[in-house]
């Protein structure tokens, strides 16, 4: 009987080793899911990671009739291509429609962080790129 009760008191201390690993490792899981969250939550609510909420960058070659301006905010929850002034819907706050009213803007395409410009042929960039810079930056900064 004596090597029975021995052997309950063995397995008691393995059933407290277990638990105190279990919890340790719970907790452990616990901070790591907790960073994991905080880091990648944080990392794109709209503001680009350098803090830059304007234009972060923009691809505009003079043989090319595209341009295209990264941004470090989200303006579009899904891509919208708008191929004419008529296209544009009644909800646009002005933007589409001043980017339209540049004189050899064709179409634009507006996605999450981006804006694509087509011109027409005969258009330059040297003449709507400054337009084009001013009416994206000062519509970012009013509603974002």
């Amino acid at each position: 009987m004596a090597k029975s009760g021995a052997g309950r008191r063995s397995l008691k201390n393995y059933e407290l080793t277990n638990l105190f690993f279990s919890l340790t490792l719970i907790v452990a899981l616990g901070i790591v899911v907790t960073f994991v969250f905080r880091y990648y939550g944080n990392r794109n609510m709209g503001i680009a990671e350098d803090g830059e909420r304007g234009i972060v960058s923009e691809a505009m070659h003079p043989g090319s009739d595209i341009a295209i301006f990264n941004l470090g905010t989200k303006i579009y929850q899904t891509s919208h291509q708008y191929r004419n002034p008529l296209d544009i819907p009644v909800t646009d706050d002005g933007f589409l429609k001043e980017l339209f009213a540049i004189p050899g803007v064709r179409e634009v395409t507006v996605d999450q962080r981006s804006i694509m410009i087509r011109k027409d042929a005969s258009a330059s960039w040297e003449n709507i790129r400054p337009r084009l810079r001013e009416v994206v930056e000062r519509h970012l900064h009013l509603h974002y």
